[in-house]
């Protein structure tokens, strides 16, 4: 008889203790769960706000002075230009144009120019299409024929690339 109820103490005493060990499972599952949640909305919320604004087009033309007239190539004369049509025209958002040398009179992967604009609530407003942003490169000597290209960057990121050539 002293044997059942020894038992029955050490069954007692042990009831207690999975209890507290059901709790603090049950309690850092949902630590964890909650943490996990969290981690995964903030990093869907980083991406998805950074980089809504992405490139849908680039187009090569020539700057007539009065228009743009778009082009395969250029000649060493010619006031390069590039049209880069964006998917929406967003505040905040940091447009960056890179003009560089590939392989052209000697010059290899040389930055020849870069511009960044930043589309404010101004610049949407005044514009006729504010969701293109143009880039010109204009030169008081003539470029070497060559290779070239022109890369643009939104928010940092490189958007699109656009290879060229000018030839005589």
């Amino acid at each position: 008889m002293p044997k059942v109820v020894l038992d029955l103490a050490k069954s007692a005493a042990i009831v207690p203790i999975m209890k507290k060990h059901a709790l603090f499972a049950l309690a850092f599952s949902f630590a964890l769960g909650l943490a996990l949640g969290v981690s995964a909305i903030a990093k869907e919320k980083d991406e998805d706000s950074g980089n809504d604004v992405t490139v849908e087009k680039l187009t090569l033309v020539r700057d007539t002075g009065k228009d743009f007239q778009p082009v395969k190539k250029f000649k060493p004369t010619d006031i390069f230009g590039v049209l880069v049509q964006l998917s929406e025209a967003k505040e905040g958002t940091k447009v960056k144009g890179v003009w560089t040398a590939v392989d052209a009179g000697g010059m290899l992967e040389k930055k020849l120019f870069e511009k960044t604009l930043d589309l404010t609530a101004e610049v949407i407003k005044t514009v006729k299409n504010p969701s293109r942003v143009d880039f010109t490169l204009s030169h008081d000597n003539p470029y070497p024929t060559g290779d070239y290209k022109f890369e643009v960057f939104v928010n940092g990121e490189l958007g699109d690339t656009l290879e060229f050539k000018i030839e005589d």
